[in-house]
């Protein structure tokens, strides 16, 4: 007669590692409830982009691309007029709006940020009088980015919006 013994060791703890672990698993992936809630949480709605047509360029680009391409090194070299309107979409403006404040600017100074008006010695993009550069405290500049932040101020704390400062200068031909 033949007697085998055999020993049998088990780890308790990594059999229950191991079998909550295969649970878990396979249990989350059979759960519709738990698959839809995965969804919910990592599902996204991408940006929506638009297209814009500048007098040099067009454009197609989302508002956290346009915020990039402000952030970028290579804004500087940007033609004023994309640079305006990258620094409008950025901030969530309206096409509607983008468009009344491209009408304005392209009336008054074609966006030419060294643009003078001889006989009011209005100067830059937004066409700023010298009283207005005053009253922003900051030196006349040919630096078309100031020009630009400066002039939606401007627009901003007279007007509300770029569409009521169109509506103004269409019937007094300034702003």
């Amino acid at each position: 007669m033949l007697n085998i013994r055999i020993n049998v060791n088990v780890d308790l703890k990594k059999v229950a590692v191991v079998l909550t672990t295969f649970f878990l698993f396979w249990g989350s992936l059979l759960t519709p409830a738990n698959a839809s809630d995965f969804k919910a949480e990592f599902d996204f709605v991408p940006e929506k982009s638009v297209t814009v047509h500048l007098q040099y360029e067009t454009i197609t680009v989302t508002r956290s691309q346009a915020k990039a391409a402000l952030n970028s090194p290579y804004a500087q070299y940007y033609d004023v007029q994309t640079l305006a309107f990258l620094t409008e979409y950025s901030k969530g403006v309206s096409m509607a709006e983008w468009s009344c404040l491209n009408n304005i600017w392209t009336n008054e100074s074609h966006f030419n940020p060294k643009a003078l008006n001889k006989g009011s010695k209005a100067f830059g993009v937004a066409q700023f009088l010298p009283s207005t550069w005053g009253n922003y405290k900051v030196q006349k500049t040919s630096v078309a980015a100031l020009q630009i932040k400066y002039g939606l101020q401007y627009i901003q704390s007279r007007y509300g919006d770029p569409c009521n400062a169109w509506k103004f200068w269409k019937a007094h031909q300034w702003y």
